[in-house]
């Protein structure tokens, strides 16, 4: 079991481990920047749609009641 101590010890190494990474990767890649206005324009997202939804009730069999023969097919005598 880990004193009181230990996990001080073992926090304080595990902060400089994160500093030390920290530091790495700016030296590779540099500071964070915001985006140029042509890189802004090219990014493509997409919205929010209800394409995934589906239909319910309402959009398909509420009004299957209309969907009468085709006068072109009635035969009248």
């Amino acid at each position: 079991m880990m004193t009181k101590q230990d996990v001080q010890k073992q926090m304080e190494i595990k902060k400089q481990e994160r500093i030390f990474h920290h530091k790495e990767m700016l030296k590779m890649y540099g500071e964070a920047r915001g985006l140029t206005k042509k890189e802004w324009s090219a990014l493509k997202v997409k919205g929010k749609g209800s394409g995934s939804k589906g239909k319910g009730f309402a959009n398909n069999r509420l009004w299957n009641h209309n969907n009468l023969e085709s006068v072109k097919t009635i035969k009248f005598n």
